[in-house]
């Protein structure tokens, strides 16, 4: 595939489509390499990853529930479903990333540039996926500050999601997207 099929290949491939099996370890360090490579400014690089795979993953997802049932109790406010949905797409994709911004301490930048930089690893990745015939998606539950001890988020960090991978169950068409002319303006 050439770069303008992958982009219109690229799918938020639920996590119930992606199949319960092993990736090899030398493809996620090409996912994170490309990752790596993404634009940012002052050469800040503020994307770090956690990867979560087997044994580590399971516990995860276990302390993460646990988490989320203790903050039901207290009266935080999610669903109970949405708790079990977490729970149960953690053990059942076979890779999880947490995808984390480190924020440069020296404030040179604007948040949203380091948070930019790193959707554009995120995006890497994910196109790379694509090229690989991976399925990716990106996850952002709500409760996702509940998790900062839980993951070791440190001072200056935000946790930005998880980036699940795996092989694609059944292959599903783009929904497409609007004509570009709706969307640009141009000035000559």
């Amino acid at each position: 595939m050439n770069i303008n099929e992958i982009i219109k290949n690229r799918r938020a491939t639920p996590p119930r489509l992606l199949v319960k099996k092993e990736i090899p370890k030398q493809i996620i360090e090409q996912l994170l390499e490309n990752a790596n490579w993404a634009p940012n400014h002052k050469k800040t690089e503020p994307w770090r990853f956690k990867v979560y795979a087997g044994k580590a993953k399971q516990e995860l997802a276990e302390k993460a529930h646990e988490i989320l049932m203790e903050k039901l109790e207290e009266g935080y406010h999610v669903a109970p479903e949405k708790v079990e949905k977490f729970k149960s797409t953690l053990l059942r994709v076979p890779v999880a990333i947490v995808i984390i911004v480190q924020l440069d301490a020296a404030k040179r930048l604007p948040e949203w540039e380091e948070i930019a930089a790193t959707s554009m690893a995120v995006q890497n990745m994910w196109l790379t996926a694509t090229e690989l015939g991976l399925g990716a998606f990106w996850a952002t539950p709500a409760f996702l500050e509940l998790f900062d001890e839980l993951l070791e988020i440190k001072s200056g960090q935000k946790c930005l999601g998880f980036f699940y991978i795996g092989e694609i169950l059944m292959d599903y068409s783009s929904p497409g997207r609007r004509d570009v002319n709706t969307k640009v303006e141009w000035k000559d």
